[in-house]
């Protein structure tokens, strides 16, 4: 039975560490690892296949269109050993078609928080990308750090729009990547 059989119009994520990756250090999450609302309704979400060029996974999640857009995740650190000593920043590896659309009529919302209740939130438009179809953005989704007495629990993230009724579509979520921060960094 797949997660789509049990949850309905919700995918909510599969969770085998087929779609965990730790490639030096940098932590890729499959967009299949995730919870998608109406991620199993094939109106609104499709799955697709990805070249090995393109995605260590060799599949992704094509948006078709939604006006409630909600995509989120974890990270078990109990089963992924982080640094305490890092911070660590999250990327949402998108691509964006070139009938890509809704991106500039609102903010989408990136939120991660860790298990002793920290919690970061910030908003930005994404129609800057659409200029950028064809090829893969990593969009900035905020970042965390961890007490070093708590490597227990989960890290949890999200991107979502769900305040307006605006129409948006037209990208590829390949996932997430998680990864220490750089000094010098510029999140457009």
């Amino acid at each position: 039975m797949t997660s789509g059989e049990i949850h309905g119009p919700h995918w909510t994520g599969e969770h085998n560490y087929e779609y965990f990756k730790n490639e030096n250090g940098v932590y890729h999450i499959s967009a299949k690892a995730l919870r998608i609302v109406w991620g199993n309704d094939p109106r609104f979400w499709e799955w697709i296949k990805l070249s090995k060029d393109e995605s260590c996974f060799e599949i992704g999640a094509e948006l078709i269109q939604v006006n409630w857009m909600e995509v989120t995740g974890s990270l078990n650190l109990e089963k992924f050993q982080l640094d305490p000593l890092k911070t660590y920043e999250i990327f949402y590896v998108i691509k964006f078609n070139a009938d890509a659309f809704g991106w500039r009529s609102s903010p989408i919302t990136f939120e991660v928080s860790t298990p002793e209740g920290k919690k970061s939130r910030n908003e930005r438009y994404l129609e800057y990308y659409t200029k950028e179809n064809k090829n893969w953005n990593e969009i900035y989704g905020g970042e965390f750090s961890l007490a070093s007495s708590n490597l227990m629990g989960k890290i949890e993230f999200g991107m979502k729009e769900v305040k307006t009724e605006w129409w948006k579509g037209g990208i590829v979520l390949e996932g997430v990547k998680i990864r220490p921060k750089l000094l010098i960094a510029n999140h457009n």
